[in-house]
């Protein structure tokens, strides 16, 4: 894994006829249901969990099908002629301290222990396992990989390849598994190649040299025949863990168009060799969907690409519909999540499992989810002795090894919900579902006809809903925090009448026809933020665009003779004029992470017609892009009016098509954070004197092309699909003047609104109405739309960073580097109207004290992030906790001697989540008698804590919060009187 950073890690047989109910045994283990014969009856099968009450996934009494309307709000309904997705299966992790742990039990309990995890019939079924191609930070031992060679030394001829590491304990305990459940599915791949094969010479770090592409694909294909070869068959492989990102423990950087090579390189290996394991691109996190689709649009690496493996610790499940819908002949993945201490409590720990993961993960189109490691220690081990390895994560299980002990955890019991019930070989069927803070669900067909409901709900109280199917419906409440399975095989269908007629659902499907055979592509509003809106004459269009994708214009690439570049900010390698000399290997960057409100911006010198602008991050440099961004154009490079784009950057090049637009300035700005910096290696902007052009979504296509239709409360959705083996285009402007290429299997969505069909945004009231630059605000009012668009909040010509945005409150941020005084507030709504304005006075607190001799102590630090970090006006270096905050935590400050003052500002610097929610500040004079002079309960990044005047030499401020999933930071902590 790349990282265990708090801020990334925030981190289903069918069962008809089970018995009533099931027992609970060893250490709450779930023991197998006995099975009956089966009957279409009306009877469903019921299976809860109260995570409040420790009962798990425990039988229940039977309900009973009626014939009778459903007239519940809060109706399901469950329609098995919808199919989506095929289930391959839910399991987890078979890592190397899994194994050794396992392997450490007697004969008896570990065969007692597999059947729990692996029979269908007596334990929980699990049916898929992931298993790493040599080391990662979770080993026995140290670092290794199946081709090790002496520091200095290389083999490309593979002569040493051997996974003798992996056959006492590794390999016995996946025949194992195949053996109780022959079912499974196993996925493998490697955290990092020999070390001869990278630029580090070390599975630590580095990236794969390019002379070793080849070797590296035979690599992969000796481990599948050996595998074969000991009784173990692969399915899938990923050809690198979490790519993006370069851990203490091993791991390798490779770039898109770096595993677009490799894949074609295994896949010929495989081809040549008659190797039937389907290879999944990018394996890491959620919120870098162009990786994957970098990779789908290479014609020569797609055709060997089966889908994605995603994991879960940034970003949310959308994205794999997203994937889904712009490529959506491709297989998804969940191939890693985990839960650790950073989650506050077993019922935060079991609803990010059961909620997130399976029911939203399967929702959007997995084929299949995997928990992280199956087993660890009660110390959360053991960790790889080679590396620095964090001890913060939770199997599904903990084994003592010191006793045998086994204790089963909550994601154990979460995946028991489906991994029980759903079959491999499963259909997701429809079911709608009412979202966070209520009745979350997914249903699925097994192979023999029986369905399966899993419902959670994630309010904070009881409700009861109904669940319809044919004619038939039956209710259920279900307390917050909860979850049940149904099981069923009926119900009988009596009369024509549906017992549900009109449910609510926002979202739509659409089945297009194919060489292989159908394909449906899901309308959600949930994606709309994530796609690229502009206005255009009295119309918001928001559209998607797959990556290999493109919309042709008018006109072609401006002179940047007279250009000129600035940046909000730019280091002196890194300078914006960079942009724009020409030279990808040049570039400007903004050297840190990009925040909302970050912005690049161009001088084309004179007034200007244009209608696309091309940004380009450079292969090198390929995560630099910005997150999501906003376009605004300006005559006078000081006012800048209602943004004219908004869109989601990706890997490579960015193209962002525009209605015909007149300006001398072009301004690109941030509306995400990111944890990568942003930089541009070059930029060109197109135009043309002839005409006008803009987008609108097709009425009509041709050459092969299908379009359908459908109206949703967000606007007129036209989706085209081209099933044809070629790329093809289509015209998307009312004058033609605009070509849209869709690549073979892709699709477009277009969602159109009226301008006029927007509620008139209206600002009410901002509080605070002063603060320091960086303090937190808020605004409400309302029609400011549900996601930011082309909304904006200007603190006069500056952007505020926004925090979160919702139709009736915007909390944000006050810029930073305002002077002080009066400024005021402007907002544009999501569809860039104004809604208003207010005044704010930005505050100046003068010089702080002088910090000389000033000392700190906490009590607990992070061993690369000390407490003396805060004093040292340095706010890229920082303190932090090293361990989630607690009641308690403290951080001590002695200023050498007594000191008069009446503020302090603790300022978290770059490490935005990691601000104390809720503190206590003391004074001392002599460090052993305390005064408590103030308590704050809404903690926020900068924080300013005001308080009587006193005079003292030590001050502590005491955590009285609970967030075990944010460390408490503190980059600078300054003192004022």
């Amino acid at each position: 894994m790349s990282s265990y950073g708090f801020g990334r890690r925030q981190f289903l047989a069918t069962a008809v006829g089970v018995a009533a109910a099931w027992t609970q045994v060893s250490g709450n283990a779930i023991a197998a249901p006995q099975l009956k014969q089966a009957s279409r009856d009306n009877f469903v099968r019921v299976w809860l969990t109260d995570v409040s009450a420790d009962k798990w996934v425990a039988g229940q009494d039977d309900v009973l099908f009626k014939a009778k309307r459903a007239a519940n709000p809060l109706t399901i309904k469950i329609d098995d002629s919808v199919k989506y997705q095929k289930v391959q299966g839910f399991g987890a992790a078979m890592t190397d301290s899994s194994a050794w742990l396992i392997d450490k039990l007697s004969t008896a309990e570990r065969t007692k222990l597999m059947k729990k995890l692996f029979d269908p019939s007596k334990g929980i079924g699990l049916s898929l396992l992931r298993s790493p191609m040599g080391a990662t930070d979770f080993n026995a031992s140290g670092n290794y990989s199946y081709n090790d060679m002496p520091a200095g030394q290389t083999d490309p001829t593979l002569s040493n390849f051997s996974i003798q590491h992996d056959v006492p304990y590794i390999i016995p305990a996946l025949r194992q598994a195949l053996s109780l459940n022959p079912s499974i599915k196993i996925m493998a791949n490697p955290w990092s190649p020999p070390g001869w094969m990278k630029t580090s010479d070390s599975m630590i770090g580095g990236t794969l040299k390019s002379e070793y592409t080849s070797a590296l694909a035979t690599y992969f294909l000796k481990f599948i025949q050996a595998c074969g070869e000991a009784g173990v068959p692969i399915s899938y492989i990923s050809p690198q863990n979490e790519p993006m990102g370069t851990p203490t423990w091993p791991g390798m950087f490779l770039s898109a168009y770096q595993e677009a090579e490799l894949i074609q390189e295994i896949g010929k290996a495989f081809e040549a060799n008659g190797i039937s394991t389907k290879i999944l691109a990018w394996d890491h996190n959620w919120d870098v969907p162009s990786y994957p689709e970098t990779i789908f649009s290479d014609p020569a690496a797609s055709k060997y690409t089966a889908g994605t493996g995603w994991h879960i610790y940034s970003g949310n499940p959308n994205y794999q519909t997203l994937v889904h819908n712009d490529y959506p002949s491709k297989e998804t993945f969940i191939t890693e999540a985990t839960g650790g201490v950073w989650q506050d409590s077993d019922q935060t720990a079991f609803s990010e499992a059961l909620g997130t993961w399976i029911i939203n993960g399967t929702r959007n189109w997995a084929n299949g989810v995997m928990l992280w490691n199956i087993a660890l220690d009660p110390d959360r081990g053991p960790l790889n002795s080679d590396t620095a390895g964090i001890p913060m994560l939770r199997g599904l299980l903990a084994i003592d090894p010191a006793d045998g002990r086994v204790t089963y955890n909550v994601d154990y019991h979460a995946l028991a919900h489906a991994s029980m019930f759903v079959k491999p070989g499963a259909h997701r069927i429809y079911s709608n579902t009412f979202g966070e803070d209520s009745i979350e669900n997914v249903a699925f067909q097994n192979p023999d006809g029986s369905k399966v409901l899993i419902a959670h709900n994630s309010g904070s109280a009881a409700k009861t809903f109904s669940v319809a199917d044919g004619t038939h419906s039956f209710d259920y409440t279900l307390n917050a925090g909860d979850a049940v399975t149904f099981t069923y095989s009926g119900p009988a269908q009596s009369g024509h009448t549906p017992a549900a007629t009109k449910v609510s659902d926002p979202t739509h499907d659409f089945t297009f026809t194919s060489a292989s055979g159908p394909v449906t592509v899901t309308y959600d509003p949930a994606l709309l933020p994530y796609q690229n809106s502009i206005r255009t004459g009295s119309k918001l269009v928001t559209y998607s665009l797959p990556i290999g994708a493109s919309v042709q214009t008018t006109g072609r690439a401006l002179s940047r003779s007279k250009w000129t570049a600035t940046a909000s900010a730019q280091p002196d390698w890194g300078v914006a004029a960079n942009a724009i000399d020409g030279d990808i290997n040049t570039k400007w960057s903004l050297g840190h992470g990009p925040t909302s409100g970050d912005w690049f911006q161009i001088d084309l010198g004179s007034p200007t017609s244009f209608n696309k602008i091309v940004i380009d991050t450079g292969v090198n440099n390929s995560f630099d892009y910005v997150t999501k961004y906003q376009i605004y154009g300006s005559n006078d490079g000081a006012d800048w009016g209602s943004a004219i784009a908004s869109g989601s950057g990706g890997i490579g090049k960015i193209a962002v098509t525009l209605p015909t637009r007149t300006a001398q300035y072009i301004r690109i700005v941030s509306t995400a954070a990111s944890g990568f910096w942003w930089g541009i290696g070059d930029i060109e902007v197109y135009g043309s004197a002839r005409g006008t052009g803009s987008i609108t979504a097709p009425a009509a296509v041709s050459n092969g092309l299908q379009l359908k239709n459908w109206t949703s409360k967000e606007g007129e959705v036209t989706v085209v699909f081209n099933g044809t083996t070629d790329s093809k285009s289509f015209k998307i402007s009312t004058g033609g003047s605009y070509t849209y290429t869709l690549p073979s299997g892709t699709s477009a969505m277009f969602t159109t609104k009226k301008l006029s069909s927007f509620p008139s945004p209206t600002f009410s009231d901002l509080k605070p109405d002063q603060g320091m630059p960086r303090s937190k605000f808020t605004i409400r009012g309302s029609g400011f739309g549900d996601a930011q668009g082309l909304g904006t909040v200007y603190f006069g010509s500056s952007y505020a960073e926004i925090d979160t945005w919702s139709d009736t409150s915007i909390s944000a941020y006050v810029p930073k580097g305002l002077p002080a005084g009066k400024v005021t507030v402007s907002v544009k709504g999501a569809s860039g109207a104004d809604a208003g304005r207010s005044s704010f006075d930005v505050i100046d607190l003068g010089p702080a004290l002088p910090r000389t001799g000033w000392t700190a102590k906490a009590s607990d630090a992070s061993p690369s992030d000390a407490p003396g970090n805060m004093l040292d006006g340095n706010s890229d270096t920082r303190y932090s906790s090293g361990t989630g905050q607690y009641d308690g935590l403290w951080i001590q400050v002695d200023m050498g001697q007594t000191q008069t003052f009446d503020k302090i500002v603790s300022d978290v610097g770059g490490s935005v989540s990691d601000y104390a929610r809720s503190v206590d500040v003391y004074v001392s004079a002599d460090g052993t008698d305390w005064t408590k002079v103030s308590s704050v309960a809404d903690g926020q990044r900068v924080h300013l804590i005001s308080f009587p005047t006193q005079t003292a030499r030590y001050i502590k401020v005491v955590n009285t919060g609970n967030v075990a999933r944010s460390w408490w930071s503190v980059a600078e902590f300054n003192v004022y009187n």
